[in-house]
């Protein structure tokens, strides 16, 4: 054998320079791909962490209805709820902030207004209940609105426009029986008394999507029916702002906002 044959063979064994050249550059491509999708996804991750933190909160929400506790935060809940979630030990610090918040604002209107004595309000299992007077309201034995009704409902309009959730009006009468062409009995006075504030709520602008009607007769009494003074504190009408609705609006304003 020549040496013309030694040298094909020798180079014969060599990896080809060109493939040793292609391995580099796949390196460097590989690391780079590795190093752009680790990036991508660490941006991904923060893009997604608030809209997973307004979810669990909607979601949250949603499995909260009804169940009243205290809180000592004086927040005010509104579409920017969202935001101040994180100030919240939970949702039902939420509601029950926005049901003192409404209360508060309503015993500042009946202060101003000088109707402590015609008008409470309170916080129960419904909502928050604003107790109103029947002699505010109707003549006895009547279900149409005095003239003087009108003032203090055109008042009340001023806190529904503020806080513009479902209202619950009730209407409710004593034990005294009442037997008319017009009104059978209680339950006829009580529940047309109700449908009657109802209907003038309508006519100055209150929306009747948000508004329902239930008449009780004597059967809600709250206080005793034996007396005099009892059986005035039983007839009256309240308007509630429902607690289930209130969370309702709360849980859409949080939706709205994710």
């Amino acid at each position: 054998m020549n040496k013309e044959d030694d040298l094909t063979d020798s180079q014969m064994d060599l990896p080809p320079e060109s493939d040793e050249k292609g391995a580099g550059w796949e390196v460097t491509f590989a690391d780079l791909m590795t190093l752009l999708l680790t990036f991508f996804i660490l941006l991904y991750s923060m893009s997604k962490l608030d809209a997973d933190k307004y979810l669990a909160l909607a979601g949250s929400l949603r499995k909260t209805h009804g169940i009243e506790s205290k809180t000592e935060q004086g927040v005010i809940v509104s579409k920017d709820i969202v935001k101040n979630s994180d100030t919240f030990s939970s949702t039902n610090d939420i509601l029950n902030s926005k049901l003192e918040e409404i209360l508060k604002n309503i015993n500042i209107f009946i202060f101003q207004h000088q109707l402590q004595n015609m008008v409470k309000a309170y916080i129960d299992e419904r909502g928050v209940v604003i107790n109103i007077s029947d002699s505010m309201l109707f003549k006895t034995g009547e279900d149409n609105l005095t003239s003087e009704s009108r003032i203090i409902l055109n008042y009340l309009m001023e806190l529904f426009q503020t806080f513009p959730y479902p209202l619950l009006i009730e209407g409710h009468t004593d034990n005294t029986p009442i037997n008319t062409v017009r009104f059978p009995s209680n339950w006829e006075l009580s529940t047309n008394r109700a449908c009657n504030v109802i209907k003038y709520f309508i006519s100055k602008g209150i929306s009747p999507d948000r508004l329902s009607a239930e008449g009780f007769g004597e059967y809600r009494p709250i206080a005793n029916n034996g007396i005099d003074s009892g059986r005035a504190m039983n007839r009256r009408v309240e308007v509630v702002f429902k607690r289930g609705g209130i969370m309702k609006t709360l849980e859409d304003d949080v939706e709205t906002a994710i």
